[in-house]
């Protein structure tokens, strides 16, 4: 990760706090977190305005020190990564696990079943799909289909 290749605009002069924070990979009070501690260069202040910006060398000096580890002084540092974030209309889950359903009716005491067994009640139990439902719920439902089936 090199400033001239993450930089939106290589030929910046200034940038914002808010696209160091998009370019670091991190939120801002993650930012003034790590700069209060010197880990990153603190930000100049425009004497007009007294709006916060970062010269192209402080912006390289930054992402180094988020690339290596070794803040901009010296202190060694561990970043934590974020996480991945799903849209609210994406399923949790892109497809259903039937050999791990399998097991959690096997814990629930349900030993005697087969795979085919576990996919049509699966299928009987939610004819439009798994899709969007939580993993538990799913166990729950397909349990007692089969208890009241009598397959189990």
């Amino acid at each position: 990760m090199t400033a001239t290749t993450k930089l939106e605009n290589p030929m910046k002069a200034a940038i914002s706090v808010s696209s160091l924070c998009r370019l670091l990979q991190i939120s801002r009070s993650q930012y003034y977190f790590y700069a209060k501690r010197q880990i990153f260069h603190a930000p100049l202040y425009l004497a007009s305005n007294n709006r916060p910006y970062f010269t192209a060398s402080m912006v390289e000096d930054n992402l180094k020190a988020r690339e290596t580890g070794v803040g901009v002084n010296g202190e060694y540092v561990i970043f934590y990564e974020r996480r991945e974030v799903v849209a609210k209309n994406e399923p949790a889950k892109a497809a259903l696990d039937v050999e791990s359903l399998v097991d959690g009716l096997k814990t629930l005491g349900l030993n005697a079943l087969t795979t085919d067994q576990v996919e049509a009640a699966v299928r009987a139990s939610f004819p439009s799909g798994t899709e969007g439902q939580e993993e538990s719920n799913i166990l729950r439902t397909v349990f007692r289909f089969l208890k009241r089936s009598g397959a189990a």
